[in-house]
């Protein structure tokens, strides 16, 4: 094939690529949309069948302290989901990063910090190792390594909660008020967890945070263009692991401990914030802006239920039913 023939062809290729990507940020702009209004819809019933208590400055500030971890690790799970897997293991991350970062805390910042961060990165790439290049499916290896994070950390800790290093020495007390500060009305750790989303959303301006979206609708058609599928995912992972474990410093700052059990919870309503956000769960598809209001309608959700007294053992059927409606509801307006 000549020179000639190859540019028109190019050309209509990057047109056909232009009129893709507006149809796909229209469709993003107006699930956006579609998505502010249950939130919106979500905050007036709530208030209304709380009386106002709701919406009150200082309850809204309490939702967003309360749920920063969880704004941090669903970055973390969008990451991984837009490339077409699944990471359950992100909370067994989060509660690990609280046990070294209370267990080392002797030795100083400078080694406590990093030392959680690392070993998050260190489950990060183990997941990216065995679904990328042993391929296996990422639902059974994040299984495996929750276990093996989660057991490490009650091995360290001897079941119970951490409060101390090896020598005696606990979190500095201005450390501790970090997370009771405020700036703008604001609590310290969301700031915190809206650098992280900056950061996150840098990331996936950047050329292989468009390829994770290319390997996450269709890996053989990105590999045939050319896309490097492994590295793509093995990056997606590494990076999803570091961001959970910040989550584990945030929940330490919090509670003034490490915790082997902290985290529980996170996977699940990590998945479920992305899927009330509309990210697809089969990949490929999603705006971390949707995932974010994904997690306040979580939140919001929790914290209407705790004030209107429901009881703790039935939350989880609602919140379970509501995730089951809301992919229903995205899977027949994608069919």
């Amino acid at each position: 094939m000549s020179q000639a023939d190859v540019e028109p062809q190019a050309v209509r290729a990057a047109e056909r690529n232009e009129k893709t990507s507006i149809r796909n940020l229209t469709v993003e702009q107006v699930s956006n949309l579609r998505l502010l209004a249950l939130f919106v819809a979500v905050a007036a019933i709530g208030a209304l069948l709380s009386h106002g208590v709701l919406l009150r400055p200082e309850n809204l500030s309490n939702i967003l302290q309360q749920n920063a971890v969880l704004f941090v690790v669903v970055l973390a799970q969008f990451l991984i989901v837009v490339s077409g897997g699944f990471d359950l293991s992100v909370g067994a991350v989060t509660a690990l990063a609280s046990v070294i970062f209370v267990g080392c805390i002797d030795y100083g910042l400078a080694v406590s910090i990093p030392a959680a961060l690392l070993a998050g990165l260190a489950v990060g790439v183990v997941n990216g190792v065995l679904v990328t290049f042993v391929r296996l499916p990422s639902f059974v290896v994040t299984l495996g390594t929750m276990q093996i994070g989660y057991s490490v950390a009650k091995m360290w800790t001897g079941g119970g909660t951490i409060q101390t290093g090896f020598r005696g020495a606990t979190l500095p007390q201005p450390l501790l008020r970090f997370y009771s500060v405020d700036w703008l009305h604001v609590p310290l750790p969301v700031w915190l967890a809206i650098g992280i989303l900056a950061l996150t959303a840098l990331y996936l301006r950047s050329s292989i945070g468009h390829f994770l979206f290319a390997v996450g609708g269709n890996a053989r058609a990105a590999r045939l263009a050319g896309i490097p599928v492994s590295r793509v995912r093995l990056t997606a992972y590494a990076v999803a692991s570091l961001i959970a474990s910040v989550g584990g410093l945030l929940f330490a700052l919090r509670v003034g401990y490490g915790d082997p059990q902290a985290g529980t919870w996170l996977a699940l309503d990590s998945i479920a914030a992305v899927s009330i956000g509309g990210v697809s769960l089969t990949g490929g598809e999603g705006s971390i802006l949707s995932g974010f209001l994904g997690v306040l309608i979580i939140a919001m959700l929790d914290n209407i239920m705790n004030l209107l007294g429901v009881s703790v053992n039935a939350q989880p059927i609602v919140k379970g039913v509501i995730v089951i409606a809301t992919v229903y509801i995205y899977s027949r307006r994608r069919s």
